[in-house]
């Protein structure tokens, strides 16, 4: 079962700190599609600090959209799909306004 979540990573923009959120599907432990600007990603998080803001992850896979499609993703709706479902619906999305 997934969740619906928002998460909080701590960036590091030229040595200035910054705690940016994304929201995310949880999608496996550890393991989150998260959906932020201009990108859909998948991250795997391997750190959070005492606050649980990521401080160290992966990014496994990005996809770069328009903002406008990124905005509309609602992980509420998606989180009771399958991921093959949740995937073409990302497709469909993405193609559509492409």
């Amino acid at each position: 079962m997934t969740e619906a979540v928002t998460l909080k990573y701590l960036y590091n923009f030229d040595g200035e700190h910054e705690i940016v959120e994304k929201q995310a599907l949880v999608i496996a432990p550890n393991t989150v599609v998260t959906a932020n600007g201009e990108c859909l990603s998948i991250e795997v998080i391997e750190k959070t600090d005492e606050n649980g803001i990521a401080t160290v992850w992966q990014t496994i896979a990005n996809v770069i959209l328009p903002e406008e499609i990124v905005t509309e993703i609602d992980f509420e709706v998606l989180k009771d799909v399958s991921m093959a479902e949740m995937f073409r619906r990302l497709a469909s999305m993405s193609t559509k306004k492409a």
